[in-house]
């Protein structure tokens, strides 16, 4: 392309004449430009065809001329005070020298080095400017913004080399920290905040369930589009249905499924239209069922759900794409939660259908299955019982590694998360606030004060909240 360029702006002097092209890149010294290969490389070889010219390699560090055009400037180090001050280009000459001026701690230390009409303090491998604490947080300031919110150890880099101060480097930190700017946009540098926590535990079957929503089934030989999924916490027990719409009626024939053989007494659910409407509410009142909301785009805090969700799909996908297989998915479905509750559980170690219902489901003969001892079932409950609090603690454990409870107390500021990852655009604000506490649910969820009318949608979990940093403004911003 550069070639081209060259010749094409000089074509007036060079077309009908043999001219000599030097270049650095070896492998166009034998380029054939009377060979077509690709359509771009191609249209490029027939301009240059109707050229006279030879192609002769010249090692860059022999074609001077040209290489240096290609490469970026560089400046030569230069101890001048007033160069320095080019380069950085955020504080004055005149600025620094009133500063020193007023600096009441220079006149007291007399080991200082003056220099250039300056103040340096000498350090082990250079000499450093002098700041009163005021100037140095503008400086602060003005290269965190001007060098598009850097961060601390980026900002101490560019600044600690030529300038010193009183508390310099807690005023780096605090400034960086405090950034609203870097607090709504950076996906990295935040502190991680919020434990593991665990609703219950459930110590016998249908204390706890779990309801939740799997959609995309439309078009697999069948009508229906959403799986509906029911899961009791103690037993790992589930139940299906499949439909058409996410409605209150919905969840209200598989809650009432359920109710024929079993007493619910509290459900674990995210914040579905048709779950978190009146009428479903109403009917959880009539039934004396107790029903908790998961926070604002926080499926993980109903896990117990989302992980068979992903069991179930993965189960349902392989059935129906099996050869041979034309039945319709909600048959397929159906058949996968039976199997599901008759396979051993990886956290309890028993099947779901033993647990509640105390039927032998393994793969024995019948005859042999006659004389297995059943009357283990409430030793075997409370072994499931202690396996899932053994495998919530390992995970507890991982999960909480790297990261620090926070306790929000009313009136706090915080700043949530701007909606779900995947619905938000490239280069929007990953958060938005401030807004203030109003109400602590729990160690982990949080009711705040973002404007929505349903007080369900104002619920938070703590991981999805920022502090908003408690420095006062006076003790940040600095107008110079």
């Amino acid at each position: 392309m550069a070639i081209k360029g060259a010749i094409k702006y000089w074509q007036h002097w060079l077309i009908g004449r043999h001219f000599k092209v030097f270049s650095d890149h070896k492998p166009l010294e034998n380029m054939n430009i009377k060979t077509r290969t690709d359509e771009e490389l191609g249209d490029l070889t027939y301009y240059l065809s109707q050229f006279d010219f030879e192609l002769i390699y010249y090692p860059g560090k022999n074609n001077l001329e040209a290489d240096c055009l290609s490469r970026n400037p560089v400046l030569e180090p230069d101890n001048d005070i007033n160069e320095e001050l080019k380069v950085i280009n955020l504080i004055t000459l005149e600025e620094i020298l009133e500063d020193q001026k007023q600096n009441k701690d220079i006149n007291l230390n007399k080991r200082l080095i003056f220099e250039n009409n300056l103040y340096y303090k000498k350090t082990k491998n250079n000499n450093k400017i002098i700041l009163s604490e005021r100037l140095c947080k503008h400086l602060i300031q003005e290269t965190h913004k001007n060098f598009c919110h850097i961060g601390i150890s980026q900002m101490q880099n560019k600044i600690l080399p030529y300038y010193t101060a009183r508390n310099i480097i807690e005023n780096i930190k605090k400034i960086c920290k405090c950034c609203e700017i870097c607090l709504k946009n950076k996906s990295r540098g935040q502190d991680k905040i919020g434990l593991m926590s665990h609703l219950g535990p459930a110590r016998k079957p249908f204390e706890i369930v779990s309801i939740d929503t799997i959609g995309g089934f439309g078009g697999s030989r069948s009508t229906k589009k959403y799986l509906h999924l029911l899961v009791d916490h103690f037993t790992r027990f589930a139940y299906i249905l499949t439909s058409r719409t996410q409605n209150t009626d919905d969840f209200v024939k598989l809650t009432e499924y359920v109710l024929k053989d079993h007493d619910i007494q509290m459900i674990l659910t995210d914040q579905y239209p048709g779950i978190n409407s009146k009428n479903f509410k109403r009917f959880l009142e009539e039934k004396n069922i107790t029903v908790i909301f998961t926070g604002v785009n926080s499926p993980f805090s109903n896990g117990l759900n989302e992980r068979l969700n992903q069991t179930l799909v993965n189960k349902i996908r392989c059935a129906i794409n099996e050869k041979n297989n034309k039945y319709a998915w909600t048959t397929i479905a159906h058949d996968c939660i039976n199997k599901y509750n008759e396979t051993e559980h990886t956290v309890t170690t028993f099947s779901p259908k033993y647990l509640l219902k105390n039927e032998d489901t393994s793969v024995l003969p019948k005859e042999l299955k006659k004389n297995k001892n059943t009357n283990r079932l409430e030793e075997d409950r409370m072994t499931a019982f202690k396996n899932s609090i053994k495998y919530h603690e390992y995970n507890k454990k991982l999960y909480d590694e790297n990261r620090k409870q926070y306790n929000f107390n009313i009136g706090d500021e915080v700043y949530i998360e701007n909606g779900n990852r995947l619905n938000r655009k490239k280069l929007d604000e990953l958060r938005i606030g401030p807004y203030k506490i109003l109400r602590k649910i729990s160690n982990s969820m949080y009711e705040v004060n973002t404007g929505h009318k349903k007080s369900e949608t104002n619920l938070f979990h703590v991981s999805k909240l920022t502090p908003s940093p408690n420095t006062s403004d006076e003790d940040i911003i600095v107008d110079i």
